[in-house]
């Protein structure tokens, strides 16, 4: 089906454009549904604070700001934390700087594993703009700057999947997932998930056994898993390499909701909306076929 079907398809109604969205403050429609106040680190931020931040605010991307000004200098993801604990080239500064010890290496600055060159949007931004952004240089999220480039807010693709989640119907799940899914099995440790989520782009990885989806481990999950103290019980001598070799399944999400690949894409958007998660395998008959996430939607919104 083509993308212009797939619009026509959208109850009748067209496209889910946002061009005709009703105009509000001056200051941009892009406020009312971006995040604010927003959460954002000192670029001297211990590396462990930053994963202890993100676990209990939940957010997979917090903007770097300068405490006094706060204008932006970066943005730390949870793909940037998992690249350092095992998974990228950051992983090298932990072998090479300090000898595998991660006690001296997550009390290192934030500024050490950033990302620098950071993708914003200004306040007087329209939404669409954000979209059309967050396709183009594929991101999660953006953060809003003002004209002082001062961090004011971030908007995200799960804003974004929030806001239509009650307009978006009429095309199969099908239509619109992924159907090269990696996975991992219940045998993959959580420095081979690591890697290969940062080599292959994915957040997340469904862990397969019999062909049947029996969890799903997520950056996030990673995340939670070195900030909860939990961790500490599996370093005996200091080294992060032991860590590592937990088994992924262990840390993951293990009652996975899933969706059959002829449901309504608005029952795959309300499932997200209300468990408050970025992707749903698609099953048939028990045995995985796809995956949908947040991102999957834009597809269909201009």
């Amino acid at each position: 089906m083509s993308r212009e079907s797939f619009r026509r398809s959208l109850r009748g109604k067209g496209p889910l454009s946002l061009k005709t969205h009703p105009p509000k403050k001056r200051e941009g429609e892009i406020l009312h549904v971006a995040k604010s106040p927003v959460v954002t680190m000192a670029p001297t931020t211990p590396i462990y604070d930053g994963i202890q931040i993100m676990t209990k605010e939940g957010f997979r991307r917090i903007p770097i700001a300068n405490p006094g000004t706060r204008t932006l200098e970066g943005i730390i993801t949870a793909t940037d934390i998992i690249n350092y604990l095992g998974g990228g080239k950051k992983f090298q500064i932990i072998q090479q700087k300090f000898g595998g010890n991660i006690f001296k290496a997550i009390n290192e600055p934030i500024k050490l594993v950033i990302t620098k060159k950071v993708v914003s949007v200004k306040t007087s931004a329209k939404i669409s703009e954000a979209i059309k952004l967050m396709k183009e240089k594929n991101l999660g999220g953006l953060p809003v700057v003002d004209n002082e480039n001062r961090v004011r807010a971030i908007i995200t693709e799960r804003d974004i999947a929030n806001m239509f989640a009650d307009r978006i119907s009429g095309v199969n799940v099908a239509q619109l997932m992924s159907k090269k899914v990696v996975t991992a099995s219940p045998k993959t440790t959580i420095f081979e998930a690591e890697k290969t989520m940062t080599t292959q782009g994915f957040r997340r990885l469904p862990i397969i056994s019999d062909s049947k989806v029996v969890g799903i481990i997520t950056a996030m999950d990673i995340i939670r898993f070195f900030g909860s103290g939990e961790v500490f019980k599996y370093l005996r001598s200091g080294t992060i390499i032991q860590v590592l070799n937990t088994h992924a399944l262990e840390i993951a999400t293990k009652e996975v909701s899933t969706i059959e690949p002829n449901a309504d894409v608005g029952q795959a958007a309300k499932i997200m909306q209300e468990k408050k998660i970025g992707a749903l395998p698609v099953v048939k008959n028990e045995k995985l076929i796809g995956i949908i996430t947040e991102r999957d939607f834009f597809k269909i919104i201009e």
